[in-house]
């Protein structure tokens, strides 16, 4: 089961980072300390996979061209370089994933990220937060899934965490839910006082769902949807949904989805009575 670190263990370089984030963690008032994410292990099964591939293809090359074939000769060379054109993309693509921040340290009220020589600080009460999950498989548990979270720091710059810090199905779901906690009260009061809401390119109030200059009452909205990453709003009695767009131009999505459901399931008890 991945659970990060729960304490900060310093040796050597490694000291003068931790001693940033807790400096840092401590003038942004992050509260209490709760656990490190560091870069997760190589991958190997993809780089195995891709020499497998272009061994195969100087073996059908040079068959091809030994027993005088000269077709089959071609496609092992065709093979090759589009193989090995593959794998230079991989390695800076991984190069890539790795080099961005690639320490989380989560705190009560925030995270700090530090990578490059940086230290990045992060308050749940003031951030957004957009995330994008691609799943390899059906199988949401599998391994392979590339997860990306675009998050706002305290000077108001955005923060790329990628699946090359360990565990990011579950460091995903911590830095969301401590949103939710931060975000959603204060949320709440604002409909509770007649504000609108902008969760562009959609906004709520308390009567009503919209997107741009549309909108509808909340007992008419059917459910709000998600399939394959994409959120699609239903409205009753209509084919063509209010709004249908990627969960990664939603900001702050886990907000607004309680914020909805609220309201949703407000309006259907509403009308029951």
């Amino acid at each position: 089961m991945c659970a990060g670190h729960p304490f900060v263990v310093t040796s050597g370089g490694d000291s003068g980072v931790t001693q940033a984030i807790g400096e840092a963690a401590e003038r942004e008032q992050l509260g209490r300390y709760r656990r490190t994410y560091r870069p997760g292990p190589a991958d190997v099964r993809r780089p195995l996979a891709e020499a497998v591939v272009l061994a195969a293809a100087i073996m059908v090359a040079a068959i091809g061209f030994v027993v005088g074939v000269p077709a089959m000769g071609v496609v092992g060379v065709v093979a090759l370089l589009a193989g090995g054109a593959w794998s230079l993309w991989d390695l800076s693509r991984s190069g890539a994933v790795h080099r961005r921040e690639s320490r989380l340290d989560l705190y009560e009220h925030g995270v700090v990220a530090s990578g490059e020589g940086q230290v990045r600080v992060v308050r749940y009460d003031s951030t957004t937060v957009r995330r994008k999950i691609v799943h390899a498989t059906k199988d949401a548990a599998a391994d392979g899934d590339s997860y990306r979270y675009t998050i706002v720091d305290t000077d108001g710059a955005p923060v790329v965490l990628r699946h090359g810090i360990e565990c990011p199905r579950q460091w995903g779901v911590e830095i969301e839910q401590g949103i939710l906690q931060a975000q959603l009260p204060t949320a709440q009061a604002a409909l509770d006082a007649g504000k609108r809401l902008d969760f562009a390119p959609m906004w709520l109030t308390a009567r009503e769902l919209g997107t741009g200059s549309e909108s509808v009452p909340w007992s008419q909205i059917g459910d709000l949807a998600v399939v394959g990453g994409w959120l699609s709003v239903r409205v009753r009695g209509r084919a063509q949904p209010l709004e249908s767009l990627p969960l990664c131009l939603m900001p702050n999505y886990v907000v607004f989805r309680a914020l909805a459901e609220r309201l949703h399931a407000t309006s259907v008890s509403g009308a029951a009575g």
